[in-house]
């Protein structure tokens, strides 16, 4: 379901945040037909496979499936290497179905666009040789209806290996959408919540903005095949892509760490030994001796906290000197702020880009 706000007093934004079919599958298909495409998600899984995307996966199975990329990158027969395929959303928006999450409502929804979608575009986040591309194409489109039948079958073969994986995703993209929709819900701009992805929407987010404030529909869409930036400006909308976060298992790796450490200073004996540690360096004696504590109770509560990294010793004549680590201690500060607000204020990583 999308998540939707309304901003504003005497002009109301409409502004949600949704996951869309027709954009992932655009994503899919930027993937199948190009070549470098498919090599630089692979190489994003080489470098980082637990945060690798799910592009990575797609990717490799096109790798797997040369057939049917190849058919993708030749059917319209005009398209280099790094053609987009921004008609398939073109005509999902047209046909009132850019929101839609299920195919079988995508398919006839697209092949009913056809008839009436104009083929003078609209669309200034586009280049003119791309608004070029996509109305003869579109104009094809209508003039053969045998054409029509095949590019549906061909989006349906791509979209059908990846479907249910998609749909089990969607709760995370809806969740991401909520994260984002939090964000903007406490007015963030534009610019500090969105890293630009290319100079057009760097260059008219002014005009973007204005035109958000004016009531212009905005779309912020959870993609999980993202590639490295969407916007699309529509007459009547902005679309603007969000990448989904890591998965369940991702966030509990991260957060493993964070929590070993806050269990060492969640004793309260512990966290009064690193407070005293952090104001004088001491041996163990005279811990035992300033919280009246017997020196094993005190050595055992030191081990935990060297153990967390939090306290080091050093030996200063003949005895050894405990001290607490400022670095440490400011780490594990940071660490809890990233791990329980990461993607939820401007300066942390969550994954927009536009452009």
């Amino acid at each position: 379901m999308p998540i939707i706000s309304t901003q504003g007093q005497a002009a109301t934004p409409s502004v949600r945040a949704t996951p869309s079919l027709a954009t992932d599958l655009s994503w899919l298909l930027m993937t199948a037909s190009s070549p470098s495409c498919r090599t630089n998600y692979l190489e994003r899984v080489d470098a980082n496979p637990p945060a690798a995307s799910m592009c990575g996966g797609a990717a490799l199975a096109f790798d797997e499936s040369p057939d049917l990329a190849e058919r993708v990158r030749t059917f319209w027969g005009d398209t280099d290497e790094e053609t987009s395929l921004t008609e398939v959303q073109i005509l999902a928006h047209h046909a009132g179905a850019f929101d839609a999450t299920d195919p079988d409502e995508l398919w006839p929804a697209l092949e009913r666009a056809v008839s009436t979608v104009s083929v003078d575009l609209d669309i200034p986040s586009e280049s003119e040789d791309d608004l070029r591309l996509f109305s003869d194409r579109l104009r094809r489109l209508k003039k053969d209806p045998a054409l029509v039948r095949s590019y549906l079958k061909l989006l349906a073969e791509v979209w059908a290996p990846v479907d249910d994986m998609w749909q089990q995703w969607l709760p995370a993209m809806e969740q991401a959408g909520r994260h984002f929709m939090s964000q903007y819900e406490r007015r963030t701009s534009l610019d500090l919540l969105i890293t630009p992805g290319c100079d057009i929407f760097r260059e008219r987010l002014p005009q973007i903005t204005s035109d958000i404030d004016a009531g212009k529909q905005t779309d912020f869409v959870p993609c999980l095949f993202f590639g490295s930036s969407l916007y699309l400006d529509f007459p009547d909308l902005v679309v603007i892509g969000i990448r989904v976060g890591p998965g369940g298992e991702e966030v509990r790796a991260r957060t493993e760490s964070v929590a070993r450490r806050l269990k060492a200073v969640a004793d309260p004996t512990r966290l009064a030994i690193l407070h005293s540690l952090a104001a004088a360096p001491s041996s163990v004696g005279e811990l035992a001796t300033l919280f009246r504590l017997a020196q094993p109770t005190v050595s055992m509560h030191v081990k935990v906290l060297r153990e967390s990294g939090l306290v080091h010793s050093e030996r200063l004549g003949g005895r050894l000197r405990l001290s607490a680590d400022p670095g440490a201690v400011e780490s594990l500060l940071g660490d809890l702020r990233d791990a329980v607000l990461q993607g939820t204020t401007p300066d942390q990583t969550l994954s927009v880009a536009a452009g």
